[in-house]
């Protein structure tokens, strides 16, 4: 008979942990997790308690990463957890054992007053944890045509791409400063700062005009797509993205952008080859009352919502009134006669999904509602484990 153990993995069982991993998602491609998400999994990173893992007759064979970050959104603090590395061996499946890692992550999250969770993977696996499709995120596409044909033959003076070495410690300062000066970010520890902009080998290039440093881009390993854009002057983005193109022999890219950088979309839509409308990830609110006012708040910010209120009935955890005054929010929970009943899967679906002004229900026809939603929930690539 086995013998089975649940346990929160110590610094003792890094190295076993890391090669489970390694051998579940190396079956297509050969996968290090040490580099692709050294945050997490490069032993000196490494965080006892944070990966939940089953023990069958003394050996690893299941495992489930939980990791917090503090999040900080217009001035509101949020404590967030990603899921990561959900990994079970192929001879040890159909046992039960990811639904057990999983539940004790959330039973955690819950007990540590988390707000929301995030993952990747498969809707329907992961709706039955109450994870689902949420967030928005545009990706902006671009030709090297698209560069020269608007911009025309003096595109890209004066601009210079300048890869971050991992211990170019002085401009790593600069990067993380013009990334703090957002007000929609995760905390990046100084120590680890580096990791993190490495995280999914991600590159780090700064970004200069007459040699005076005026932001960073961040760029996936093969060049194709940028996940994060910041410039002090975003009239120079064609520039900088021009410049990139032609340094990094890109004909075809797309830089990631979020609903509230606003004076990005503004620009990048004049010249962009094509722009989609993507989910963000799979997310599982916890928290209603801060996650809906912190994002509703940010929203606020960047665009005029029409004084107005609604009541959603949440199944399990009560009725939500969501109301706008001045352009200033409210979040509470309340006695008022509800709008709308939903699921807590349907209520992430309603408050974020990048769809769900065009999938109201039994809002539709209400203005305030099209006006209110989507609330524009999203968590970088480079802060997703």
């Amino acid at each position: 008979m086995s013998h089975v153990e649940f346990i929160k993995a110590g610094a003792n069982d890094f190295e076993e942990l890391v090669d489970l991993i390694n051998l579940v998602f190396s079956n297509a491609v050969p996968t290090n997790f040490e580099t692709l998400l050294p945050v997490q999994y490069a032993e000196r990173n490494f965080m006892s308690g944070t990966n939940y893992a089953v023990r069958e007759n003394g050996r690893i064979v299941a495992s489930v990463g939980s990791y917090p970050v503090d999040y900080r959104v217009c001035g509101n603090d949020l404590r967030i957890a990603g899921i990561t590395a959900v990994a079970v061996h192929a001879r040890k499946r159909s046992k039960g054992y990811m639904k057990k890692l999983m539940d004790m992550a959330l039973d955690d999250m819950r007990k540590d007053k988390i707000d929301f969770s995030f993952l990747y993977g498969l809707r329907q696996r992961y709706e039955y944890f109450g994870f689902t499709p949420c967030g928005t995120r545009f990706e902006f596409h671009f030709d090297k045509h698209n560069f020269q044909h608007y911009f025309g033959k003096d595109i890209g003076t004066g601009i210079t791409l300048k890869e971050v070495e991992a211990g170019d410690t002085e401009l790593f300062n600069k990067v993380k400063e013009i990334y703090n000066a957002e007000s929609v970010n995760v905390v990046r520890p100084c120590e680890r700062f580096a990791d993190v902009m490495s995280t999914w080998e991600c590159k780090t290039v700064a970004v200069y005009k007459d040699d005076r440093f005026i932001g960073y881009l961040s760029a996936e390993r093969n060049n194709e797509s940028i996940c994060e854009f910041f410039i002090d002057d975003v009239s120079l983005a064609g520039d900088v993205l021009y410049t990139f193109s032609e340094q990094f022999k890109r004909n075809h890219f797309s830089v990631s952008v979020f609903p509230y950088e606003y004076a990005m979309h503004s620009f990048l839509s004049k010249f962009a080859d094509s722009v989609s409308v993507n989910k963000d990830g799979n997310f599982y609110v916890i928290d209603y009352l801060n996650t809906v006012e912190s994002f509703l708040k940010l929203k606020c910010e960047y665009t005029k919502i029409p004084d107005g209120d609604v009541t959603l009935n949440i199944k399990n955890v009560g009725n939500l009134t969501i109301g706008i005054s001045n352009n200033i929010p409210s979040v509470k929970f309340t006695d008022e006669k509800p709008d709308i009943d939903l699921t807590a899967i349907e209520a992430s679906q309603l408050l974020f999904s990048q769809y769900s002004a065009f999938a109201l229900d039994s809002l539709e026809g209400n203005p305030f509602a099209r006006c209110l939603f989507p609330i524009p929930l999203f968590v970088r690539r480079l802060d997703r484990s």
